[in-house]
């Protein structure tokens, strides 16, 4: 069949690796005139990881996954522990380790597994109905423009208020320990997580609704974050002002208003952030778009054009109940990592007292990416 895929960023390159994978003719239209990634760095959580596998693109991530014992979970301002997994344990029990890498160079792995001329740039689509061909895949997107038109009714997306800037650190700073700090007084948040190559992915969060308005010129707005967190763990601004300016993306995180019951209309299906758009504080929005296209490489192995609507109402049936409680997980997590005050304080001290062992078991039971097979035989098949 000729499967066609609307976007070319990770997540629409993952569903034409998946189609090629399936023995379908594959071509990705990119609105922009060249092939490339915006944005810094991405954490691959073990499910992530174990669908890059099914893709045949594990073993490359997994050369660079986080060093072994790195100390993670959530921490005050300061850097003492909060909430923490053991991430060992999670690595065993999943059968893959957490990853972190330059979302350019994940960018590039995915490319290098098409077949030449796959891709074409400085190719928009305006309306995925006209496109020829059997499948049409969109992945254009959280402002998914095909998802506006398939379902006209949906909501579509909002902003959380919080504002998150990311980098990469040129080194690990002496002394550092990895997590997500919070700060109880404002709400305001950063993360450090370890790269296999001595660098360190990181973010800030910040409501201006709460703060005020950050500067708009980029060495002032880092100069301002760098102030901003002066009496944190001082790893913190040690990365901050280390970081390039114009290397730091800044964005509002946003998220679907509310979950689709599903992902497809006829021969058209959403992938990724077309389909679930979700706030950052999961760390699944690329990891989701990986499962989706394990999902949509299981259904269309074998399908011909015949089967196209029978088999993308399976993607649908797949994907759907894990999306919806990912999304769900995530505008809570968002709430609740972003208090401030006496909550804030509660929560604090709630965290605190969840066992290690019992946050291990939770961190790893969510992060199992279950195989394709399973997913079919959950799903009714």
């Amino acid at each position: 069949m000729d499967v066609t895929i609307v976007g070319a960023g990770l997540g629409g390159l993952a569903a034409a690796v998946a189609a090629h994978r399936a023995g379908h003719a594959v071509t990705v239209f990119e609105r922009g005139a060249e092939l490339r990634e915006k944005g810094a760095g991405i954490g691959l959580l073990p499910n992530a990881v174990l669908a890059l596998d099914r893709l045949g693109l594990g073993a490359a991530v997994r050369e660079r996954a986080t060093p072994p014992g790195t100390s993670t979970g959530l921490r005050d301002r300061h850097g003492h522990p909060l909430l923490a997994a053991d991430q060992s344990q999670v690595v065993a029990r999943t059968g893959a380790p957490f990853a972190v890498v330059p979302r350019p160079w994940l960018h590039r792995l995915l490319v290098s597994a098409l077949p030449d001329g796959a891709v074409l740039t400085d190719a928009p689509v305006e309306d995925v109905t006209t496109i020829a061909g059997d499948v049409v895949i969109a992945a254009d997107g959280a402002y998914s423009a095909a998802r506006a038109l398939l379902f006209p009714r949906h909501p579509g997306l909002v902003g959380s208020g919080e504002t998150a800037a990311r980098a990469i650190a040129p080194h690990t700073p002496d002394g550092s320990v990895f997590g997500e700090f919070l700060d109880h007084r404002t709400g305001e948040r950063s993360g450090a997580l370890a790269m296999s190559d001595g660098r360190v992915y990181w973010y800030a969060t910040w409501r201006e609704s709460v703060v005020g308005p950050a500067p708009t010129d980029p060495a002032q707005r880092l100069h301002w974050l760098a102030t901003r967190r002066a009496d944190w763990h001082p790893q913190i601004v040690e990365m901050i002002t280390s970081t390039a300016p114009d290397a730091v993306h800044v964005t509002e995180t946003a998220q679907l208003a509310t979950p689709l019951t599903e992902f497809h209309r006829g021969r058209i299906a959403l992938l990724g952030d077309a389909a679930h758009a979700m706030t950052p504080d999961l760390g699944q929005g690329g990891g989701q778009a990986f499962e989706d296209a394990v999902a949509l490489q299981t259904v269309l192995t074998g399908a011909g054009p015949a089967d196209v609507e029978s088999a993308l109402a399976r993607y649908s049936a797949l994907r759907v109940p894990r999306v919806t409680e990912i999304l769900d997980a995530a505008r809570s997590a968002n709430r609740m990592l972003g208090l401030r005050g006496p909550r804030a304080r509660t929560r604090d001290l709630l965290l605190r007292l969840v066992p290690r062992s019992a946050a291990t078991r939770t961190m790893a039971r969510q992060l199992k990416f279950e195989p394709p097979a399973t997913m079919l035989a959950g799903a009714g098949r």
